[in-house]
C-alpha cells in the first residue's frame, strides 16, 4: 500500500526500550517525558505503553500535556516540568498533578491553593548550571525548609538538570554541587526523589545518590551521541511513497532558484514530502532517501510540499507508489535521525518534534 506521509511507531520496540532503560537505571525509577506529543511519536499511546511497561510516572511541559495524560492514563503519576504561568495553577492543584518550583513566590501560591488534608507535591528545582529552570544551591536550601515547614505542601523531589552530560568535569561540578546541598539539608521524606539523569545523564554518569531518572529521546530508539547502547533499538520509521517519475536530460535545471542542475540524462522521483511535513529545508541537495533499500539523493531545493530524488542508478525501473523511506531502515540500509540531524545542522529532538503537518502517526507491532 502506497503512504503519502507515514510515521511509524513500533509498540512492541517501545515496550524492549522501556525494558533495557529500567535495566540501564540500576534499581531508579524511570520517569518518562512525554511532552511535545511524546517526542512527536504520540502522547496518549505512549504513555500507556510506558505506564504498562513498569515506568513510575510521565513528565510533561505543559499543563494541556498533563491533562491529556490525565484523560487517557487516569491513574498515572503525572510531573510538570518548569513552571506553570500563574492562572494555570488553580487547576494544576485541582488536578493534583506533581510540579516543579523553582523561586519562593511559586511555592508560597502553592501552599496557599494547597490543603493540609492533600498537601500538594512539589519539585524543588536546583539551578546548578543550566541556568533555565531551578534556584541557586543557597536559596534551594531555603526553600527546601520552606517547603517542610509547610502543612499544605509535601515535597515530592529535588531535582536538577544535566545541560551537558557529556562534559564529565562540568557535571562532576553539577552532582557536586547538589551532593553539597543534599548534606546541609535536614532529613528529606523518605518518599522524595533525587533525581537529575536524562537520557545522556543515564548513559553517561555513574549513579551517584538519585532515585529516579528523567528519559525521553532515549525510549524512541535514538541513541544520543557518544553514548553507549543499552540495548535500545530504533521504534520509529518515516516513510512515504514516489509519486511522479521522469526522466530529464542533461542540463535541465531542479526546483525553486535551480540550484542543481543536472550533469547527466537522470530518471527523478517526486516524493509528497516537504518542509511544511517537518523535513529540514537544510537537507537541500545534499540529505538522501532510500528507495529499493538504496541511498537516492536529494536534487535542489526541498519544497512545502515535495522533494525531489535521484533515482538514476536504482537496480530496477521504479514506479509511482514505491515506497520511500525518509528515516529508518529499507533492506540493509539504513538513515537514522541523528544523521538527519547532523546533516541538517541541528539535533535529533528538532527532527523527531518537527513532524507535522500531513504526518500520519500510526502504532505498528
Amino acid at each position: 500500500m502506497s503512504w503519502r506521509n507515514r510515521v511509524e511507531v513500533s509498540y512492541g520496540t517501545l515496550k524492549a526500550n522501556i525494558a533495557a532503560i529500567l535495566a540501564a537505571a540500576g534499581g531508579r525509577r524511570v520517569i518518562a517525558v512525554v511532552k511535545a506529543d511524546a517526542y512527536g511519536l504520540g502522547l496518549e499511546r505512549c504513555a500507556r505503553i510506558y505506564l504498562e511497561s513498569g515506568v513510575s510516572a510521565l513528565a510533561v511541559a505543559a499543563l494541556s500535556e498533563a491533562d491529556r495524560v490525565r484523560a487517557s492514563v487516569p491513574d498515572a503519576r503525572v510531573i510538570l516540568l518548569g513552571s506553570p504561568l500563574p492562572e494555570e495553577r488553580p487547576a494544576v492543584v485541582a488536578s493534583g498533578y506533581e510540579v516543579c518550583c523553582s523561586s519562593l513566590e511559586e511555592v508560597q501560591e502553592f501552599a496557599h491553593l494547597g490543603s493540609t488534608r492533600a498537601p500538594h507535591p512539589v519539585h524543588l528545582m536546583v539551578d546548578t548550571g543550566m541556568g533555565r529552570f531551578g534556584a541557586c544551591p543557597d536559596d534551594a536550601e531555603r526553600l527546601v525548609r520552606v517547603v517542610l515547614q509547610s502543612p499544605s505542601l509535601r515535597l515530592a523531589g529535588l531535582a536538577t538538570h544535566y545541560p551537558m552530560a557529556e562534559d564529565a568535569d562540568f557535571s562532576g561540578g553539577q552532582e557536586q554541587a547538589l551532593s553539597d546541598l543534599l548534606r546541609r539539608l535536614p532529613a528529606l521524606p523518605k518518599d522524595c526523589w533525587i533525581h537529575y539523569a536524562n537520557s545522556e545523564g543515564l548513559l553517561l554518569r555513574p549513579v551517584g545518590a538519585s532515585h529516579a531518572v528523567r528519559v525521553g529521546l532515549l525510549i524512541s530508539g535514538v541513541l544520543p551521541d557518544q553514548c553507549p547502547n543499552p540495548g535500545i533499538a530504533p521504534a520509529v520509521r518515516w516513510v512515504s511513497s514516489l509519486s511522479l517519475t521522469k526522466a530529464l536530460p542533461k542540463g535541465h535545471g531542479i526546483s525553486y532558484n535551480r540550484s542543481r542542475i543536472l550533469e547527466r540524462d537522470s530518471l527523478i522521483g517526486i516524493i509528497p514530502v516537504g518542509y511544511a511535513d517537518g523535513y529540514p529545508i537544510a537537507l537541500s541537495n545534499k540529505g538522501s532517501v532510500l528507495v529499493q533499500g538504496r541511498r537516492c539523493p536529494i536534487l535542489g531545493r526541498i519544497t512545502m510540499d515535495y522533494l525531489i530524488v535521484d533515482l538514476t542508478d536504482l537496480p530496477h525501473p521504479p514506479v509511482p507508489g514505491e515506497p520511500v523511506v525518509l528515516f529508518g531502515s529499507q533492506g540493509a540500509e539504513a538513515i537514522t535521525v541523528n544523521e538527519l540531524a547532523r546533516m541538517a545542522g541541528t539535533i535529533p529532538y528538532d527532527i523527531l518534534c518537527g513532524l507535522r503537518g500531513r504526518c500520519e502517526v500510526v502504532g505498528v507491532p
